[in-house]
Parts: C-alpha cells; sequence; structure tokens
C-alpha cells in the first residue's frame, strides 16, 4: 500500500494557484476560521473515491458527499475578476511513495476538473514518476483522447464506453513491455512504451477513508436496534457497541479497555456500559455513564463531550491501516480531553497504523502531539503541521514541521501572532 506524501491543489476556493502540503500519519491543518481547512479536506476525500476501483470513477466527480458539500463547480473552482479573466479549470494532485526492495519510489496523481451543466466533471490526469517521466492523459472532445509523455503525444479515437478505461488498456500494455506483444495497439505503445513498469497499479491503492463530521449525532436516551451502517456523524456506533458486547466478547473486551483509559486519563468518566433491555437484538438498549459521582448515569445526563467524543473513539480502536480526516475533534471537550485526545490519535499511528488529517483549533491537541514527539513516543517526522494563512484575497499554505525536541521548525511570522497580541493586552501592553 502507498503512503500519502503530499496533497496538491490548484485554483481551489481561497487557493489561489498550486498550494503543496506535506501529509504524515498525523497532521494538523490549523488556521483562522474559513480559510479553507475544510476545502483541503473535502477535496482529499472525493480524490480518495476516485480511485475507489469498487466504485468505479463516473465521469462526475461527487463534491457533495457528506460530511463536505462544496457546491457547483463555480463554487468550487477559485473565482478571479480582472484582465485575466475567470479560470476555468481546477486541479487535485496526491504524490504517493512506496518502498519497493528497499527503494523509496513515488508517484503522484493529479486530476483536472472542468465545467459540465454546473458540475466538475474530469478533463484530464496525470502521471508524474520518479524521474521527470509523465504520462498526461487530456480528454479533447467526447471521442477524442490526448496521451502525451516525453515521448511525444497521440490523439486517441476512444472506443470505450468510458474515457477513462482506457487507463486499464494503458496498464495492459505497460505490462506486456514487449512491442511484439502489443499487437494492434503499436501506435500507442510506442509513446507509453518508456514508462516504468507498474509494481503497482495505475491506480494508488491508498489507505481506508474515514471522515468525521464536526458535529456528531445527538445522544439518545435509549437507543432502537436499527441497521448498522457507518456515517460521518457516528449514528452507528452505539449499534456497534450493543452488537460487539452481545455477540463478540473478544473485541469489545479491548474496546472497552480502551474507552475507560481515555475516560479516566482525560477526567471524563471511569466505564461505558450498554444496559440491555432484554434478551434479543432486537430488544432497546441504553447507554450508561460512571462518571465523579460514581453512579452510572444514562448517557443522556451526563456532558455533551461524552457523546461527541465518542464516535472518534470508538471508529479509531475498531480500525486498523485506515486514514481518518476529522473535523474539530475538540468539540465540546475541556482542555485535557482534548490533549488526551492527541495522545489517542498518536497511539493508533503506533499500534494499529492508522492515520489521521485533524482539522483543529485546539492549542491542546497541537501540544500535547509536540509533547510526545519530545518523550519520543512518536517520531518527529510522523508528524506535520500545516498553517492555513490568509494572504490579501487568497490563502497559503504553510508547512510547519516538528524537531525531535517539539520544537516547530519554518513557521512563518503569521503564525501564533493572534495569540501574542492578545497575551501582551492582558500584560497590559498596547497593540
Amino acid at each position: 500500500m502507498g503512503l500519502p506524501s503530499e496533497f496538491m491543489l490548484t485554483d481551489v476556493r481561497c487557493f489561489a494557484g498550486e498550494q503543496r502540503a506535506r501529509l504524515r500519519p498525523i497532521t494538523l491543518l490549523v488556521g483562522e476560521n474559513s480559510t479553507g481547512k475544510t476545502t483541503f479536506l473535502g477535496c482529499y476525500s472525493v480524490f480518495d473515491r476516485l480511485f475507489d476501483l469498487d466504485r468505479f470513477p463516473p465521469l462526475r466527480a461527487d463534491f457533495n458527499r457528506e460530511p463536505f458539500a462544496m457546491g457547483s463547480f463555480r463554487d468550487i473552482v477559485r473565482a478571479r475578476r480582472g484582465p485575466q479573466g475567470r479560470i476555468n479549470s481546477f486541479s487535485v494532485g496526491l504524490k504517493v511513495e512506496y518502498d519497493q526492495n528497499d527503494v523509496n519510489l513515488s508517484r503522484s496523481t493529479i486530476i483536472t476538473f472542468d465545467e459540465d451543466w454546473t458540475q466538475p466533471k474530469i478533463l484530464g490526469i496525470r502521471y508524474e514518476f520518479d524521474d521527470s517521466r509523465f504520462l498526461d492523459l487530456t480528454l479533447r472532445n467526447d471521442n477524442e483522447l490526448c496521451v502525451e509523455t516525453l515521448a511525444g503525444f497521440l490523439e486517441v479515437e476512444n472506443p470505450y464506453l468510458h474515457w477513462l478505461d482506457i487507463l486499464f488498456e494503458l496498464e495492459y500494455l505497460i505490462s506486456l513491455h514487449s512491442r511484439e506483444e502489443s499487437g494492434e495497439h503499436q501506435k500507442l505503445w510506442e509513446i507509453v512504451r518508456h514508462i516504468p513498469k507498474f509494481q503497482h497499479n495505475i491506480f494508488p491503492n491508498l489507505p481506508e477513508m474515514i471522515p468525521v463530521a464536526p458535529l456528531r449525532s445527538k445522544p439518545k436516551r435509549t437507543y432502537d436496534p436499527v441497521q448498522e451502517i457507518a456515517s460521518p456523524e457516528g449514528d452507528h456506533v452505539p449499534m456497534l457497541m450493543m452488537r460487539l458486547n452481545r455477540t463478540d466478547e473478544r473485541r469489545w473486551r479491548p474496546l472497552h479497555q480502551d474507552l475507560a483509559a481515555f475516560g479516566k486519563n482525560s477526567g471524563m468518566f471511569s466505564e461505558i456500559k450498554v444496559r440491555r433491555h432484554g434478551k434479543q437484538m432486537s430488544d432497546p438498549f441504553q447507554l450508561q455513564i460512571r462518571t465523579r459521582s460514581g453512579t452510572p448515569a444514562n448517557i443522556m445526563d451526563v456532558g455533551y463531550g461524552v457523546s461527541q467524543s465518542l464516535p472518534i473513539l470508538v471508529d479509531i480502536h475498531s480500525h486498523q491501516n485506515s486514514l481518518f480526516l476529522l473535523q474539530q475533534p475538540e468539540a465540546h471537550l475541556h482542555p485535557r480531553a482534548q490533549a488526551e485526545l492527541a495522545t489517542v490519535f498518536a497511539e493508533s499511528v503506533r499500534e494499529n497504523g492508522n492515520s489521521f488529517m485533524i482539522e483543529t483549533h485546539s492549542d491542546h491537541i497541537v501540544d500535547r502531539t509536540r509533547i510526545l514527539v519530545r518523550q519520543g513516543k512518536i517520531p518527529a517526522e510522523d508528524v506535520s503541521i500545516l498553517y492555513f494563512e490568509p494572504v490579501k484575497n487568497a490563502v497559503r499554505i504553510h508547512n510547519i514541521e516538528v524537531d525531535n525536541d517539539g520544537n516547530l521548525e519554518n513557521v512563518p511570522s503569521g503564525y501564533r501572532d493572534f495569540f501574542l497580541r492578545e497575551s501582551d493586552r492582558l500584560l497590559g501592553f498596547e497593540d
């Protein structure tokens, strides 16, 4: 499986021109409101779904699947006025790194969109390889595809039901690795034969993506078992807990222990129980929380932070080798619990191979992550902080790194300015 290492956005909403963001197992997105952090996550989620071969990508990409609703093409492409005219396309791209025989390889995939009946339509796909070689596929019209490499370009009359299907044909030709075996496709082979033989599919093999909404589902006093369908709001989590509690003790026991450990370390609760109201799977049930008082209480009767953090915790502990897109996981949590979430993320990276893109306004999550690096509990190279800085009418993404002592490197001057100004005012200094 490839590891995403860099995400690119070009002319998407507030991002002027190309912006490149460094991705690591823990990637923290920080910045003021309305600086494109949710847009960043939304674009990544679209890119990921386009290359899910179980649902081969349609010509139009869905930029409005929950929890991300990005609107029409004109809502997504960067608006520009003036003599240069308006922008009529935008791009998203991903660099993926692979280890092959102790050699690090990488490939970048960039997808360009234009407008078709108000919605984004795939215009082209470009692959960039380690040694500057590339494969560029651009749709000229409904029946013509331009295939370009360093060796030149070829206009192909597309005989396929879907123009992206030609990627399968190209991968087949590359796998043959012989001009003689290419037969009637010899002319196309002349264009693509210098492209390195793919050790991995031409489609990026990415970790399972799990988006989590900024507002999770509201707690209920009593739950009626329904179909267990995963959702960004976490509606499935109580059903999952009930099922594991009743039918899978091997999985329920470590999950129960992990939840209790978070509750104790965060100061929020000491135990979570599933209280049954009958012996059948279809019977209603309740979630009970034991807090400082020592008396179990219904989840409706304890702090809202418990119900908002529970979907995140259960999903994280129930998955391996997955990528979580988290929006404001700190919602309704006090500082101690926010910091403890960062510890959960780090442990999940280390123990379960999960990775995280986290949109956050919490200094406590950022600072705890830096502390964990300093303590040696997570490598510095596993952490990336993306600072979204507004500059006039655009936003620039700054890649901030953390050294082995937890210090921030490559910090732009605008980072933390607001907090420093507020501290000065508290001390009585003038603005």
